[in-house]
């Protein structure tokens, strides 16, 4: 199931196009079991070959276009050329965000919020960290909509979201947040998916079990036909590009 929605309102996507997508009986469905933020007891091992080939697509003409996966880059890393959806890794710690970075991959991370020492800070700059028991080598810069007022996506890279950057030579870093904060913040725990509450989740929620005639893939590509150039979208805010493991029939 895919909800879009032309002009969001949310705070941080706020003026831009963004989509909900959701499993036909659970809302985690679409998301790898894998996920570390996932403790629902759903989801899928399978990738969406057809929707993530139109994922890869759906660009607008000269404008922007990127999401977060949870599923290993092994899946997808083969589409993230230029001109062409940013698929960024969404890594469950540190340690992995720098593995796949080294690797080549553009890369998020979720980190504690005494990861920024407490400050407005706007990144980590690679040195001896009191946090991390060896010196974290890469630098993470930190998305500017947590320390800037009124920001969102259209804002970001004036312009140019810093998470459609393909070839960037840093990671992103959120701030664990949600009211599971706690727990996306702990590397050795489960759950604290930001989507499972909140706004976010009341959105999620209700897609459940919607009547939707067309798949995924086919819903995105109409939608993309409706955006005008220089749009920026960002895909699924909540969701996966895992093939719907509870799909009726």
């Amino acid at each position: 199931m895919l909800k879009t929605v032309e002009i969001s309102r949310a705070l941080k996507t706020k003026g831009i196009a963004v989509t909900y997508r959701s499993g036909s009986t659970n809302m985690f469905n679409t998301c790898p079991t894998s996920c570390a933020l996932n403790d629902s007891g759903n989801g899928t091992n399978e990738i969406d070959i057809e929707y993530l080939k139109v994922l890869s697509d759906a660009r607008p003409r000269r404008g922007f276009s990127f999401t977060y996966s949870h599923f290993k880059p092994v899946y997808y890393s083969h589409l993230n050329v230029p001109n062409k959806t940013v698929v960024n890794y969404s890594a469950d710690n540190l340690t992995h965000a720098e593995a796949y970075f080294r690797g080549g991959h553009p890369v998020v991370t979720v980190v504690a919020p005494d990861f920024w020492n407490n400050r407005q800070k706007k990144e980590y700059v690679p040195k001896k960290s009191p946090i991390l028991k060896e010196p974290f080598l890469q630098k993470i810069i930190r998305c500017p909509a947590e320390y800037l007022d009124n920001f969102s996506c259209r804002d970001c890279g004036n312009g140019r979201p810093l998470c459609a950057r393909l070839d960037r030579n840093y990671i992103i870093g959120f701030t664990a947040h949600g009211y599971k904060k706690n727990l996306a913040a702990a590397p050795s725990k489960s759950g604290g998916c930001y989507a499972g509450g909140g706004n976010v989740a009341i959105h999620w929620r209700n897609m459940v079990k919607q009547q939707q005639k067309k798949t995924d893939a086919e819903s995105l590509q109409d939608f993309m036909r409706t955006l005008p150039p220089l749009s920026i979208i960002r895909h699924h805010v909540a969701g996966d590009l895992g093939k719907d493991s509870g799909t009726i029939t």
